[in-house]
C-alpha cells in the first residue's frame, strides 16, 4: 500500500465513475436491439467522427506504438500507420456502396454477396476471434499503465478495469459507447498533443529530439527498420490497410450514421484528425526514448516505455493529463470491440440458428455475449500471451487474409461465385494466421501467404462452381 500513488489513483477512480454514469444514462436511451447495436441508425456526423477517432486509437496506438518506436524507431510510420491511414482514405470511396446495401454488420454483407446465410456464422467466428484478441490487448495496455502509475497490483487492476468497461457497455450498447467516445476522443487528442508540445519544449524542439534519437541508433530515424525489407513493408501496409475494410465496428458505424453524407463526413474528418494525431504520437515515441535514455531510465519491455515516462520523468500535473488521454484511448476502443462481440454473437450467429428469435431475445443474447467475452478476455489478460504490438499484427493478418479480397471483389463483381467467396474467407483466415504463428514460410510474409491463398481459392472455386451459385438471393437485413 505504501507504493500506491493516491493522486493518480484518485484521478483514475473519478474517471471510471464518469464513464459509468454515461453508461447508466445510455441504458435509459436504449429501448430495442437497433438502439443497442446501431444508435437507432440516427448518428450524426460529428458524434460519429469522434466515436470513430476514439475507438480507432487504442492501447496499441498509445502504449504499443510508442513502445514500438522506443524499440525500433520511426519505421512504424512507414508501414503500420501509413497502411491504416490509406485504408481510411480508401473506405471513404466505398461508403456509397456499403450504405446502399442497407445492412448492419459485415457478415450481413457477406451473406448478401454470397446468397448463403451460412456465411454469417462463418464470418462471425472470424470476427469474434479478432474482437477477442483486441480486447486482450486493450486490457493488458490499460492495466499495465494504471498499475504503473497507481501502484495497484496488475492482477487486481485488470479485473477492476474489465468489470467497469463490461458494465457500461452492456448497459447502453452503442449509445453508451458513442457518447463516452465523444468525451474520450476529444480528451485523448487534446491531451496527447499537449504532452507532445511539452516534450518539444522540454527537450529543445523537434530537431534536437531527432538528433539525439539518431545518436542512440542511426536506424531510429530511417524509414525502414534494421533488417527490414521492401517486401516486408508492402506486406505490412496491405495487412493494416485491409483491417479498415474488414473491422465489424467500422461497418456498424457506417450503418449507424443517418445517411451517406454523415457517413462520408465522419470518415473524412476522422482521417484528418488521426493523421495529425498519429504523426504527433510517433514523434512522441522518439521524445520518450530520448528522455528515458538521457536520464538513465531503462525498462524491461518496450510496452513499459510510455508508462515509465509518465511516472519517472513527467511532472505529476502533466502526467495526470496524459494518463487521462491514454485511459480514454484504451477504454474507448475496448468498449467498441466488446460491443462488436455482442452484435456478432447475437445478430450473425444466434439469429442464424434461431431465425425467428424476437428483438428482445437478440438484445438479451447480445448483452450476455458482451459479459462473456469481456470476462474471458480479462481472464487471459491476467497472463497475456504476447506483446501488444505482436497481438495487433496477428489480428491484422487474420482480418486482411480472410476478408479483404473475397468481400470487396464480390461487392464490385456481380458474377462472382458465392461458394468461392466463402471458401476464400475460410482458407485465407487459416493460412494467414497459420503462417503468422509460424513466423512466415520460406521468407514470405504471412499477409502475402494469407491473401495469396485467398485469391487462389477464390479463382479455383469460382471456375469450378460458376453457374451453380445462389449468389444474390439473400434477404439479410430486409
Amino acid at each position: 500500500m505504501a507504493d500506491i500513488n493516491p493522486f493518480y489513483l484518485g484521478t483514475f477512480v473519478v474517471y471510471l465513475a464518469i464513464v459509468l454514469s454515461i453508461g447508466v444514462w445510455g441504458y435509459t436511451k436504449t429501448t430495442d436491439a437497433m438502439d443497442f447495436w446501431a444508435f437507432g441508425q440516427d448518428m450524426g456526423p460529428w458524434l460519429a467522427t469522434w466515436s470513430f477517432v476514439a475507438n480507432f486509437v487504442s492501447a496499441v496506438s498509445v502504449i504499443g506504438f510508442i513502445g514500438a518506436v522506443y524499440g525500433g524507431g520511426y519505421s512504424l510510420m512507414t508501414n503500420t500507420i501509413f497502411g491504416l491511414m490509406l485504408g481510411i482514405s480508401a473506405l471513404y470511396f466505398v461508403v456509397d456502396k456499403i450504405k446502399d446495401l442497407d445492412l448492419l454488420t459485415f457478415p450481413d454483407i457477406i451473406a448478401n454477396l454470397t446468397g448463403f446465410e451460412s456465411a454469417r456464422p462463418i464470418a462471425g467466428t472470424v470476427l469474434l476471434s479478432n474482437a477477442w484478441l483486441y480486447l486482450i490487448m486493450q486490457l493488458v495496455g490499460a492495466s499495465l499503465l494504471v498499475t504503473t502509475i497507481t501502484g495497484v497490483p496488475y492482477e487486481y487492476m485488470v479485473w477492476i478495469i474489465g468489470v467497469v468497461f463490461i458494465t457500461y457497455t452492456v448497459l447502453g450498447g452503442l449509445v453508451s459507447v458513442a457518447w463516452t467516445d465523444l468525451l474520450q476522443g476529444t480528451l485523448m487528442v487534446g491531451a496527447v498533443l499537449f504532452g507532445f508540445g511539452y516534450m518539444l519544449f522540454d527537450l529543445g524542439g523537434f530537431l534536437s529530439i531527432n538528433q539525439q534519437f539518431a545518436a542512440l541508433d542511426p536506424s531510429n530515424v530511417q524509414p525502414m527498420s534494421e533488417g527490414g525489407t521492401i517486401i516486408g513493408i508492402i506486406a505490412s501496409i496491405i495487412a493494416f490497410f485491409g483491417t479498415i475494410f474488414t473491422e465489424q465496428n467500422y461497418i456498424v458505424r457506417i450503418a449507424a450514421t443517418r445517411d451517406v453524407r454523415a457517413a462520408k463526413i465522419h470518415l473524412a474528418a476522422s482521417g484528418f484528425i488521426l493523421s495529425i494525431f498519429f504523426s504527433a504520437l510517433v514523434l512522441l515515441g522518439g521524445a520518450t526514448t530520448v528522455a528515458l535514455n538521457s536520464n538513465g531510465l531503462s525498462v524491461a519491455a518496450q510496452d513499459a516505455a510510455f508508462p515509465a515516462l509518465i511516472t519517472e520523468y513527467l511532472p505529476s500535473s502533466i502526467g495526470v493529463v496524459i494518463i487521462l488521454a491514454v485511459m480514454s484511448a484504451i477504454l474507448s476502443t475496448t468498449d467498441t470491440r466488446l460491443h462488436s462481440a455482442g452484435i456478432t454473437t447475437a445478430r450473425d450467429i444466434y439469429s442464424y440458428f434461431r431465425p425467428n428469435s424476437s428483438d428482445k431475445s437478440q438484445l438479451r443474447v447480445s448483452r450476455i455475449a458482451t459479459i462473456f467475452f469481456g470476462i474471458a478476455a480479462t481472464a487471459v489478460a491476467v497472463d497475456p500471451p504476447g506483446t501488444i504490438i505482436g497481438l495487433y499484427n496477428l489480428r491484422a493478418v487474420l482480418l486482411t487474409s480472410a476478408f479483404l479480397i473475397p468481400v470487396y471483389v464480390g461487392l464490385y463483381w456481380a458474377g462472382l461465385s458465392g461458394l468461392a467467396i466463402i471458401g476464400s474467407i475460410v482458407v485465407g483466415a487459416i493460412s494467414g494466421v497459420g503462417a503468422d504463428l509460424a513466423g512466415g514460410l520460406f521468407g514470405i510474409p504471412a499477409t502475402f501467404i494469407g491473401v495469396g491463398s485467398s485469391i487462389l481459392v477464390l479463382m479455383i472455386i469460382h471456375t469450378l462452381s460458376s453457374g451453380t451459385k445462389p449468389k444474390g438471393g439473400s434477404t439479410v437485413g430486409d
